[in-house]
């Protein structure tokens, strides 16, 4: 049966850092998940109180970095509110166009967004590429922090 568990824990870790790039899995849930699968059907004691102390802080932190990075970096370089939504719209609809459409949704929807609020081509341009670097901060940003997670999990139940 402990197979099982440890299999659903790696799946959970599988979903979180595809969650990374996929915008409608909870990356970092997913995560805190497979630490409960271990914690709660394998071995309630080798995850102490400063284990999970410090995995929901960072999860907390994470899941900041997801709403704020975007919106800083649109905010950073000129853009609207509209911006911020309209990045996280374009990383939904760009799912279904591959990986290269998780680049290209929420650039081209935040270009879109601000050029019907009347912004110059340039400007829209600009605009876009912000939120696009402040994505990929994001995405970056979480990934080190995901690995951090799993290293400190790794260390202490193997």
């Amino acid at each position: 049966m402990e197979i099982l568990w440890w299999l659903i824990v790696l799946v959970l870790f599988l979903l979180g850092f595809a969650g990374l790039f996929l915008p409608v899995l909870p990356d970092m849930p997913l995560f805190l998940g497979g630490f409960a699968v271990y914690h709660f059907l394998i071995d309630p004691t080798a995850l102490g109180l400063s284990f999970w102390v410090g995995a929901v802080l960072i999860t907390i932190g994470a899941v900041a970095v997801d709403y704020v990075a975007g919106g800083i970096a649109a905010k950073t370089y000129g853009g609207s509110r509209a911006a911020v939504w309209a990045a996280f719209a374009g990383a939904l609809v760009g799912i279904f166009l591959g990986p290269a459409g998780l680049l290209i949704g929420p650039l081209a929807a935040v270009i879109l967004v601000e050029l019907l609020q009347k912004k110059s081509w340039e400007e829209a341009l600009r605009i876009g590429y912000g939120t696009l670097v402040g994505f990929l901060g994001g995405i970056f940003f979480k990934g080190l922090l995901m690995v951090g997670l799993l290293i400190w999990f790794l260390i202490l139940v193997l």
